[in-house]
């Protein structure tokens, strides 16, 4: 359906599968047509083709174990490198000595990378999978993709059943958005990259390795200690905010009054002539947000603009089939709210910015799942059971809650997850890999759309180092307030703070009874 309906859209065909990327040892043909439609570019790279979106950049670099590869963004805080054919030929030196992981960690981007070799190929993606990747092997062919919907296409795949009844099941929409559970996307034949593993095709099959948490976590026990994991996080988010302008002639700030984005703001501190800001109004209760953010902007001399999304679907031509295009970009595994739609849609036809500077991925040093549920306290050791009732809600429907317990059980032996959890907590690694990695990931890959997109938070050293501290300081949000006053005083003496209207104590309680009765049940 959506075929027929893009061959007669021409000018929506761009952004399909769009910045995408597809790595195969297969020859593919017709790319002018669905779902290519001429937008991609083919480069061989040893026995493998990458097929890459228009605009977006393939860096390689020979090294003694083979060809190395970036496909997107990096930067690196630490060094302060932020040429990628820089980082690469590190990456490249340090591959024969086992050290690449070392400088993989310290780096903040959007971007999968990996090694080509004689016998076949290894990948992973940035510390938060915020570039969704997927792989598989299909009628001996093996695919490694940026949108699952992509290789469904080509291979002519079909849904699994389960998939099928669980985006249709009622309360699937509710607990934070459309993703799929442990490791798999929609079809049978392909799985999701898990952020901290790397994934090795060698010899015709897979495996996958988890090479972070890899000891255990040293948490502060001192204020001393507390007061160094600050100074520490805000000398690398504040080098970020340097190296952004260095990359990008026209960055902006997605800003709001929430904690996150002014954090980012705050660590901005000294190169704000370098940036815009901008916010969206989409519905009434964000008007707030991009007062608060008009006025934070205002008072350092940032300029700053607000875009107003039009209220109705009917204001904005083509709208469905944008919301179409959207959603099958996402994996078509359920359906986007219209607000959301409309603002991409707005900002898509906006000169915006080239990069957004966006504040996601802190919610996994923000103790998300505690915040959300309305807990102090979760078991050391979580049963598939427990990570079925953080996921979604089911009440009646008994057979999708064992189902999807099977795919998070698979999800720990697949990624080695329960081996490698050290003294971390538990529940930030469903934040991380599964709510970041399964749902956020999908979503950025559908905002670029608009603009390219960087995370400055998404650094695993970077988290790691939060990690560290106290979970009552990281529940409410004390190391967040204590990097914003330490990065940008005057900011902080402002006091401007809106908070999420999802954060209610009733919401909270409610939740928490859920999750309490269904990790409980014994069927």
């Amino acid at each position: 359906m959506l075929k027929d309906i893009l061959d007669k859209k021409p000018h929506i065909q761009k952004h399909l599968f769009e910045k995408g990327y597809l790595i195969t040892d297969t020859e593919i043909e017709n790319t002018d047509e669905y779902p290519f439609y001429g937008n991609w570019t083919k480069t061989p790279v040893g026995s493998f083709y990458f097929w890459i979106y228009k605009g977006v950049n393939l860096f390689t670099c020979p090294s003694e174990c083979g060809t190395v590869f970036l496909i997107g963004h990096a930067y690196n805080p630490y060094t302060m490198d932020y040429d990628e054919n820089v980082i690469l030929k590190k990456i490249a030196e340090a591959y024969h000595k086992q050290k690449h992981l070392d400088i993989i960690n310290e780096l903040t981007g959007v971007f999968i990378a990996g090694i080509v070799k004689s016998d076949g190929i290894e990948f992973l993606l940035d510390a938060s999978g915020m570039q969704y990747g997927c792989y598989g092997t299909i009628e001996g062919k093996t695919y490694i993709a940026s949108h699952m919907r992509l290789v469904g296409d080509i291979c002519n795949l079909k849904t699994t059943p389960y998939v099928d009844r669980l985006i249709n099941y009622k309360w699937y929409h509710f607990m934070m958005g459309n993703y799929l559970p442990g490791d798999i996307t929609c079809y049978s034949e392909l799985k999701r990259v898990i952020p901290n593993t790397y994934v090795t095709f060698s010899k015709g099959e897979y495996s996958v390795t988890r090479f972070y948490p890899s000891k255990n976590i040293q948490m502060c026990k001192t204020d001393e200690e507390y007061a160094q994991v600050i100074q520490e996080a805000a000398r690398i988010l504040h080098n970020n905010m340097k190296l952004i302008p260095m990359k990008w002639d026209n960055p902006s700030i997605s800003l709001t009054g929430g904690i996150d984005s002014n954090t980012t703001f705050a660590a901005t501190n000294g190169c704000y002539d370098k940036y815009t800001s901008f916010s969206y109004v989409a519905m009434d209760r964000e008007a707030v947000d991009a007062q608060k953010a008009k006025e934070i902007s205002t008072h350092f001399n940032v300029a700053h603009k607000t875009y107003n999304v039009p209220s109705n679907n009917e204001d904005i031509p083509d709208f469905d089939v944008y919301k179409l295009v959207f959603d099958y970009n996402q994996g078509d595994i359920g359906k986007s709210k219209d607000d959301d739609a409309r603002k991409k849609i707005t900002l898509i036809h906006s000169d915006v910015c080239d990069v957004e500077v966006k504040s996601w991925i802190s919610e996994t040093i923000r103790a998300y799942a505690y915040k959300y549920f309305g807990r102090k306290k979760f078991p050391k050791n979580l049963k598939a059971r427990n990570y079925t009732s953080l996921y979604k809600i089911f009440f009646m429907n008994r057979k999708l809650v064992w189902e999807t317990d099977k795919y998070f059980k698979e999800y720990f032996r697949n990624t080695q997850l329960k081996e490698h959890l050290y003294n971390y907590d538990e529940s930030d690694f469903f934040v991380w890999e599964l709510m970041h990695g399964g749902k956020c990931g999908l979503n950025i890959g559908v905002m670029k759309s608009c603009f390219d997109i960087t995370i400055p938070y998404n650094n695993r050293n970077l988290l790691d180092l939060l990690l560290r501290v106290p979970l009552e300081y990281r529940i409410s949000d004390k190391h967040h307030m204590d990097l914003k006053k330490l990065m940008n005083k005057e900011l902080y003496d402002m006091n401007i703070r809106v908070v999420n209207l999802n954060e209610t104590s009733a919401r909270k309680k409610l939740a928490n009874i859920y999750y309490t009765i269904n990790s409980f049940l014994p069927f």
